[in-house]
């Protein structure tokens, strides 16, 4: 695997957007989106647990043939547990 240039990725990354500036932290909503967030508005569960968080996690370990899955609240929590289940 051949080291990609910094020139190269700039030269795709503007080639493919032009001068439109691509927002880092901009939500998409292309479905039920909304209606599910009021939703949780709504039951008082804006967190890490509720129903959506129990149903992420059980279609999560259904897809990758796992008898369970742990949603976590950002990246660094996930990898936190890893170290943790590999006893680092």
């Amino acid at each position: 695997m051949k080291r990609c240039d910094f020139d190269e990725v700039l030269k795709f990354i503007k080639s493919t957007f032009g001068k439109y500036k691509v927002p880092l932290h901009e939500p998409k909503f292309i479905g039920n989106e909304k209606k599910y967030l009021l939703e949780c508005i709504d039951s008082s569960f804006v967190s890490s647990v509720g129903k959506f968080v129990d149903e992420f996690e059980s279609k999560l370990a259904q897809m990758v043939g796992a008898k369970f899955a742990v949603a976590t609240t950002n990246g660094t929590s996930a990898l936190h547990i890893c170290l943790k289940l590999a006893g680092v």
